[in-house]
């Protein structure tokens, strides 16, 4: 399941990215960067703690009955400053295929996509390209008229901004209104993200009228942050509109590259990867998201390089490290509150919580998880992935696994709150080896779990799609 390296290919570079590099290397000095986490108390990954955890992910993929699950969890390392990556695996790629998932297995990842288009925003932010209060006109083809938000009293007017975007505040519906242009013909098909155009994105965006006043609700909208990814891919690597953004280029030029992530990419028509399954059983359609809204789901992965990855968030290894490495640390930093959430145009509701860009981020009351917590998930026609880290910790999970999501449940934040509650008992003084793996733990914690999910899922709405 694994990828040979990629080949290097700043080679296929254009002028745009010379001078890009240049800015960034001239702001480095003074980009904004998140020192490595300086946890008070390490809690080891023990062979016990390991065999918790790994009784954990079993027990989810079979209680689900899930083909394959595969899990990164990084852990301070309590000899010195770098992380405990550790890998964790369950079941079949493939229902009956007689081979095992590991680490190497690639998944689907659907909308945690959108975490890696957060990520190029941070790097072009901390290198003066762009910056978060620029208005989407500012990047528009010529002929395309952005639309802004005018109020009804004042006649002032309110532009859409890349920090809307970045948080679901823009004013934008779900998916495009005329999303089922990508199937090329019929009135809906299957699955029209592949053949959904820069065209048809922007034509769509200029007849859109806005649902609200951007900056003032949250939505969950993949068009959103399909704008946002195709916007940024042209800042980095102009294509003609009537191509596909060059999304995957600019990420490994930005930092898939400086961090080795050769398996994490754009889903190829015919992925050697985990085969995805309905919620039933029955093998789903592969995501193919590889045009216009590509950055909003659209990238596969694995255990290796999603273990990297969350580090890389956690502020690990940072020293000497890329400024695209560096700054993707800021993305789970607060830019936003969020106090009313809307589920539709017409159904909104008052929330409390903080937006970095991408990633929601709660307090260590909600949940009841023991410490401010960041999350992201992500959901195909039949994958499902869950980010969780809880920063001032250094903690994080990643887990991915290839079936549709059942009952809004997730194992990544049931393994976040064992990590944090063995931290506060280490922090007592209390004797972590009583956590053990027992039948009447692993279902404890697992409740725990669904019920944090639901309750996310109500605030949450379709974040997967």
């Amino acid at each position: 399941m694994s990828r040979s390296p990629r080949r290097a290919r700043w080679r296929r570079s254009t002028a745009a990215i010379a001078a890009l590099a240049f800015v960034a290397l001239s702001a480095s000095a003074v980009a904004p960067a998140v020192a490595a986490p300086a946890a008070p108390i390490v809690v080891e990954m023990t062979p016990a703690l390991k065999a918790k955890i790994q009784a954990l992910i079993d027990d989810f993929r079979t209680s689900h009955s899930i083909s394959g699950i595969s899990a990164a969890v990084v852990t301070p390392d309590p000899h010195g400053p770098n992380p405990v990556i550790t890998t964790f695996a369950s079941g079949e790629p493939s229902f009956g295929s007689g081979t095992q998932v590991d680490a190497s297995t690639q998944f689907e990842l659907g909308s945690e996509t959108k975490a890696f288009t957060a990520d190029l925003l941070a790097y072009l932010v901390a290198s003066n390209v762009v910056s978060l209060d620029d208005p989407v006109q500012m990047y528009a083809p010529v002929g395309i008229t952005v639309p802004e938000w005018i109020d009804p009293d004042s006649g002032v007017h309110t532009p859409i901004t890349l920090r809307d975007l970045a948080t679901h505040q823009a004013g934008l519906p779900d998916p495009p209104w005329n999303f089922n242009e990508g199937c090329g013909g019929p009135p809906s098909c299957e699955n029209p993200r592949p053949g959904y155009t820069q065209t048809m994105l922007w034509s769509g965006l200029e007849s859109q009228l806005l649902l609200w006043q951007p900056g003032t609700r949250w939505l969950y909208s993949n068009w959103g942050f399909g704008l946002l990814s195709t916007i940024l891919s042209n800042v980095v690597n102009s294509v003609p509109i009537t191509d596909p953004p060059a999304y995957q280029l600019t990420i490994e030029q930005a930092f898939l590259d400086d961090l080795g992530m050769s398996s994490t990419e754009l889903e190829p028509p015919s992925p050697p990867i985990a085969t995805p399954y309905y919620s039933t059983g029955a093998p789903a359609f592969y995501w193919d998201n590889t045009n216009a809204i590509s950055g909003a789901g659209g990238l596969i992965s694995n255990a290796n390089d999603m273990g990297t990855w969350v580090a890389a968030h956690l502020g690990y290894n940072t020293a000497g490290a890329s400024l695209g490495v560096r700054s993707m640390a800021n993305t789970l930093l607060p830019v936003s509150t969020i106090t009313t959430e809307c589920s539709s145009d017409s159904q909104c509701g008052p929330a409390d919580f903080q937006m970095g860009l991408a990633w929601q981020l709660y307090s260590a009351t909600h949940a009841d998880m023991g410490a401010p917590w960041a999350f992201k998930n992500g959901g195909t026609a039949g994958s499902s992935t869950d980010t969780v880290m809880a920063s001032s910790l250094g903690l994080g999970v990643t887990t991915m696994f290839n079936q549709e999501r059942k009952d809004n449940d997730e194992v990544a934040a049931v393994i976040l709150r064992l990590l944090i509650a063995q931290t506060k008992l280490a922090d007592t003084g209390s004797a972590t080896s009583g956590l053990g793996a027992t039948a009447l733990g692993a279902a404890a914690l697992l409740a725990l779990g669904i019920a944090l999910a639901t309750d996310r899922r109500r605030r949450i709405g379709r974040t997967g799609r």
